[in-house]
């Protein structure tokens, strides 16, 4: 049997961009776990530490490479060349090596021209909704990288419809050159359904009343805020309020005092005792948590597409999501999830408080997960039919 080598280049992840980490790991698991004896799929990183030790069949190669590690030698010549001759040379000729046949989910300098045609993934374009978030170089630098993965790539990955409308309208991509892949996640339901694993979960964390689940990073556009403001809300009419349990990294690059500022405003408004920050916790346990609350919360202001939001809809979660067009693109024919406008406190507070009245006399043990595996089925099949689609149509996709 004939194996086409695809490859995924992933360099940069860092520790704070946890989503991009997910996708790109469950990219991988998904590939291992599917039917597909005739490809195989190569991982070009430098740090696969993200991968969390996850071991794979013989399908997935992950190659640790210096030359993609920032600010090594190797880094630094690889650059250097890069710039001197147009395009990067040295990824270029590692592709060859590995007898790679397309570079999917990312992007290689130089690949296209080499006969190895690239089709990267855009998670989004926020930059152009929120430029506020970003400094201008910064803004500039995502134009330039979006202009040129566009430009160059054979077609574009997105996540949703939403992204997909952003990338014809403000980079006149050609529709036929678009995919929308929306990502659903795999996961592992049986710690999440156990009950000696939920309650050695809430011993750990002191979970002692029913809860709504907020995992997101504390980055400014994920809106924290504005559920300050929906329980001072509760707070002042007298209403109960339910726990909100927060997980997520709390530092923001782009305004390291965004949450200091987050936590003076939680003690001033006297609600610090119904929402609890937990900071970044094994991933086990906050999916162990998610699948035991009342329901899932996403206030954000902008998404790509929400990982925890479609964790949710695989545990089988009711959700509080922010009124945005992705939001509304990932809830659309559920009926246990409603939405509020990212500056609507008032209407998020009773949303808050039908939960607790209608869902807060019961335990905290009350709340177990329904899994969903189809969803993921379903993405799994559309994911390898586009990789078939790569293979078979090399030049354009």
């Amino acid at each position: 049997m004939r194996v086409s080598d695809l490859a995924i280049c992933v360099d940069g992840l860092g520790e704070n961009w946890l989503g991009g980490a997910n996708y790109f790991r469950n990219l991988l698991e998904v590939f291992d776990a599917a039917d597909v004896p005739d490809m195989r799929l190569h991982l070009l990183t430098d740090d696969a530490s993200f991968l969390g030790g996850r071991r794979f069949s013989s399908r997935v190669c992950v190659h640790e490479l210096p030359m993609l590690r920032r600010k090594s030698v190797p880094w630094v010549l690889r650059k250097a060349l890069q710039v001197s001759c147009g395009r990067d040379v040295q990824m270029v000729a590692e592709l060859r090596r590995l007898g790679v046949k397309a570079v999917v989910f990312s992007f290689v300098s130089g690949a296209v021209q080499a006969g190895i045609p690239c089709m990267p993934w855009i998670p989004d374009f926020q930059f152009r909704h929120h430029p506020e978030l970003y400094s201008p170089s910064v803004v500039a630098a995502e134009q330039r990288r979006a202009e040129k993965w566009i430009g160059q790539g054979d077609a574009l990955v997105v996540s949703s419809q939403s992204a997909g409308r952003d990338a014809q309208a403000l980079f006149a991509l050609a529709p036929d050159r678009l995919h929308v892949l929306q990502f659903a996640p795999r996961l592992d339901f049986a710690p999440i359904q156990s009950i000696a694993e939920r309650d050695a979960v809430f011993a750990r964390y002191r979970v002692d009343r029913p809860y709504v689940f907020l995992p997101n990073q504390y980055w400014l556009h994920k809106n924290h805020s504005l559920v300050i403001d929906a329980l001072d809300v509760l707070r002042r009419k007298g209403r109960p309020a339910p726990l909100v349990i927060s997980t997520g990294k709390t530092q923001d690059l782009r305004d390291p005092t965004a949450f200091a500022s987050f936590e003076t405003a939680l003690a001033a408004y006297g609600v610090a005792e119904d929402y609890r920050v937990l900071g970044v916790i094994d991933r086990k346990h906050m999916l162990v948590l998610m699948g035991h609350s009342m329901a899932v919360l996403n206030p954000s202001r902008f998404e790509g597409w929400s990982t925890t939001v479609e964790e949710a809809k695989a545990l089988g979660k009711p959700l509080l999501v922010s009124d945005i067009a992705v939001h509304r693109e990932q809830v659309q024919g559920l009926h246990d999830a409603r939405l509020f406008g990212p500056d609507d406190a008032l209407v998020l507070a009773e949303h808050l408080a039908l939960l607790q009245e209608q869902q807060g006399h019961r335990g905290a043990d009350a709340h177990p997960p329904h899994p969903d595996p189809t969803l993921h089925a379903a993405f799994s099949r559309r994911y390898v039919a586009l990789l078939r689609s790569v293979v078979a149509n090399p030049l354009p996709v």
